[in-house]
């Protein structure tokens, strides 16, 4: 009888250590809920913008932002930051952070916004991956920013160009590591989406469109 109660003790103690040993691996590896975006830095967002010649001196006025935050299970965004520029161009900046690896790439991100869902897509390469068409019936032109330690023009649109970006910050066994002790968060998949529209009728150029990335590429890899 002894015998058969240390036997059921055994398995008791092992199965509880096979689902500790799934949920740990579970929240290492996708996590349940996205991690909330940090809010976007518009005033260095601005400034940097001035510095590139692409805003006149002086403060713009300040906006209340065209939509709060969201925090869902499968996609979190930050709230906007939209800066009207010269030309009746408009730029939107809104971060986002996803739950499935596969649903890392623009359309997903902004899919409830309207001022950012692209229609009549059409990919480019140059100056970094993006994706032209119109928005609310106006030209515009979009990517989404991958950052990280380690990343330069980690730039693209879709679920083959983004998620290896996110890959490679959480590849080796030092940050499987310290995901495990709490030194880092589990594996995020995001990105800030960078949309470029023409108000007016204008379609913004490639030799704009790579001006505003170097503006605020800067920004978006600095410490928040």
């Amino acid at each position: 009888m002894a015998m058969n109660g240390d036997t059921l003790l055994v398995r008791w103690y092992g199965t509880l250590a096979t689902v500790a040993a799934l949920l740990a691996a579970q929240a290492i590896v996708m996590p349940r809920w996205p991690a909330a975006p940090a809010p976007l830095p518009r005033q260095k967002l601005e400034e940097a913008l001035r510095r590139q010649g692409l805003l006149p001196p002086g403060e713009l006025p300040a906006t209340p932002p065209a939509w709060p935050e969201k925090l869902s299970s499968e996609v979190s965004t930050s709230a906007p930051v939209v800066i009207p520029l010269p030309q009746g161009l408009e730029l939107t900046l809104m971060a986002g952070t996803v739950r499935q690896r596969f649903n890392l790439q623009t359309a997903f991100i902004g899919r409830d916004r309207p001022a950012l869902m692209l229609e009549d897509r059409r990919e480019i390469l140059t100056p970094v991956p993006s994706a032209t068409g119109r928005i609310q019936g106006q030209a515009a032109i979009q990517t989404c920013m991958v950052r990280g330690r380690g990343l330069d023009r980690s730039f693209g649109v879709t679920r083959e160009q983004l998620p290896p970006f996110t890959d490679r910050l959480a590849s080796g066994w030092v940050a499987g590591l310290e995901r495990l002790v709490g030194l880092q968060p589990n594996r995020i998949y995001g990105c800030t989406l960078i949309s470029l529209k023409g108000t007016r009728g204008t379609p913004p150029s490639e030799e704009l469109w790579d001006k505003v990335l170097q503006a605020v590429e800067p920004v978006l890899r600095s410490p928040v």
